[in-house]
């Protein structure tokens, strides 16, 4: 039973590959807007308050940092065949651009606004670049190989991203308490939720994504 589910899955219909990503695309914008309402609702019940220029600055931060990395990754949910590799492949060049290039923005927005940046980066953004490049390989590698389970649901990617969040999330809040002076603890706690929660919400972008155009695909 087992090897006819596996058949089916390397023979199901590829979805339109365009359609894939510009659904991906859309549910990462959605993605990266919920998650900057969730941090700043955080932040806000632990006393910190932001003006408006910072908050339009972040909001164009995650929303970049959002559709780059699940959109990059989405594009190897198209294939059928050695999907693992190649998203585990577009995970590690993809998230360092997109980190890249959210920061690029997050500074540009800022000084658009005229709004001067708080401090320095405690930690050095190339080490967090590849911090992230390692994460999100790993995150694409995880869910193309789950993707082609036949238990491979919504559940499965929730599961997968979480794994990857707490791993991950957790040595970046490391990196982020052992600088001098640390970040108070009420940023450490809104920066790891963010970095939890996250690789979740790209996986569900993924899985629902691919879902949508495998849909389309057995229909037509």
């Amino acid at each position: 039973m087992s090897m006819q589910e596996s058949d089916q899955t390397l023979h199901e219909p590829a979805p339109d590959f365009g359609s894939v990503l510009l659904r991906a695309a859309w549910l990462a914008i959605l993605l990266g807007i919920a998650m900057e309402v969730l941090l700043l609702v955080l932040s806000g019940g632990l006393g910190e308050t932001l003006g408006l220029a910072p908050v339009v600055a972040d909001f164009v931060r995650s929303i970049t940092w959002s559709v780059f990395v699940c959109v990059g990754l989405a594009i190897g949910t198209a294939v059928v065949k050695a999907r693992a590799p190649l998203m585990g492949f577009l995970g590690l060049f993809s998230a360092p651009l997109a980190f890249e290039a959210s920061r690029v923005l997050h500074k540009g927005t800022l000084g658009a606004l005229a709004v001067s940046m708080p401090g320095g980066e405690a930690v050095s953004p190339l080490l967090v670049a590849g911090v992230k490049g390692i994460e999100y390989g790993v995150l694409g590698l995880l869910v193309g190989w789950v993707s082609q389970r036949p238990w491979g649901g919504a559940a499965s990617h929730v599961a997968v991203g979480l794994a990857v969040g707490l791993v991950f999330g957790g040595a970046q809040i490391f990196l982020a308490s052992s600088v001098t002076p640390p970040p108070p603890v009420a940023d450490l706690f809104v920066e790891g939720v963010n970095e939890v929660l996250f690789p979740v919400g790209c996986a569900l972008v993924l899985f629902s994504a691919g879902a949508l155009g495998t849909r389309v695909a057995n229909r037509n």
